[in-house]
């Protein structure tokens, strides 16, 4: 049995919220809230569930916290200043080192984490990567991927020992103009990467290749709502544990798209479209694939979706406040005392 946690960056109340999920309803409880030394927004679990990286967006620090295995409470271990405003955080598998990117400094950054998760200054800083977005490792930790809007392009780093990046030999790989490639994610198994492109609404499949790091553009289809006018302004996007389902949200219409994937070749097919809360600029899936989480930044609010397992579709079944302007949503979960 396990017990699953949801934590919401909130930029202008400038704390974490730690919500509890009831696994049976759908339901959440507010757990705690975590005042930090900033404006948290990027966020991430660390693979193994021990920490949880945070970004403080125009304070330029990355901060960690170690997450309590039985109560899923956070705790301060450390903050260390950052080269740039963080637009994105994560780290490698055995969380050795954690990767910055920064859209409005157009640069990469390399933290060595203790043991224990304790951040140390940058190591190294790549810098002239246009609006760089994301900086994603692969499951086997050897390579990264860097989309940069600002170049429509996306780069791969080969992950070197001792946490240090080189780019890969292949130039990046370029897509559509003024598409913005935002975020990646990795098929289950990793044989593909989708990656949101913000700017357009669209999604692109790239079969990767895990011995050479080289990315191979399959498909390329829209995420937005038929009939809808606006200028797309894509947010997140999550696979859904097993890899049947992808999710993208979009800030303008505050939509989410709820696709299929061919197990096969990874292509993807389009379900349908659902209103969530108001510019949903984060989300996440419960790790059981039951629940979806997402954070309306302008209704501060979080809701919570059931999710067909033979569909994928969403249907809302719980709503909280959160705090003002939640920016980024992550989901842990943990072993009950049952399980030891």
């Amino acid at each position: 049995m396990t017990q699953t946690f949801i934590y919401v960056s909130c930029a202008a109340s400038r704390e974490i919220a730690v919500f509890s999920l009831d696994g049976a309803t759908g339901g959440v409880a507010l757990r705690q809230r975590l005042p930090v030394p900033g404006s948290p927004t990027p966020m991430r679990v660390s693979p193994d569930g021990r920490l949880l990286l945070v970004g403080l967006r125009g304070e330029n620090a990355l901060l960690t916290c170690s997450i309590d295995r039985t109560s899923g409470l956070l705790a301060t271990l450390g903050c260390v200043p950052a080269p740039g405003a963080p637009a994105y955080v994560s780290c490698d598998g055995a969380a050795r080192n954690a990767f910055m990117a920064s859209y409005g400094d157009n640069l990469l950054a390399v933290f060595p984490l203790g043991p224990e998760g304790h951040p140390a200054p940058a190591a190294q800083i790549e810098t002239g990567l246009p609006r760089a977005h994301a900086a994603l490792a692969d499951a086997s930790g050897r390579w990264l991927l860097a989309p940069m809007p600002g170049a429509d392009a996306i780069r791969v780093y080969r992950i070197a020992d001792g946490g240090r990046i080189e780019r890969n030999a292949p130039p990046p790989v370029m897509v559509r103009p003024g598409s913005g490639p935002r975020h990646p994610v990795f098929s289950a198994g990793g044989r593909f990467v989708y990656c949101l492109n913000e700017l357009d609404g669209s999604i692109d499949l790239f079969a990767f290749d895990a011995d050479t790091g080289t990315l191979e553009p399959r498909q390329s289809m829209s995420m937005m709502p038929h009939g809808f006018d606006g200028a797309p302004w894509a947010a997140e996007l999550r696979v859904a544990p097993g890899g049947a389902f992808l999710y993208a949200s979009d800030r303008r219409s505050s939509t989410l798209a709820v696709l299929s994937v061919d197990a096969r070749n990874g292509q993807l097919s389009l379900f349908g479209h659902y209103p969530t809360e108001i510019q949903p600029r984060g989300m996440a899936i419960d790790p059981s694939g039951r629940y979806l989480a997402v954070a309306g930044q302008l209704s501060h609010h979080l809701a919570i979706y059931a999710l067909d397992p033979e569909t994928g579709r969403p249907d809302q079944c719980f709503r909280h406040e959160t705090g003002e302007d939640p920016i980024c949503v992550e989901t842990v979960a943990l072993p009950t005392s049952a399980d030891g």
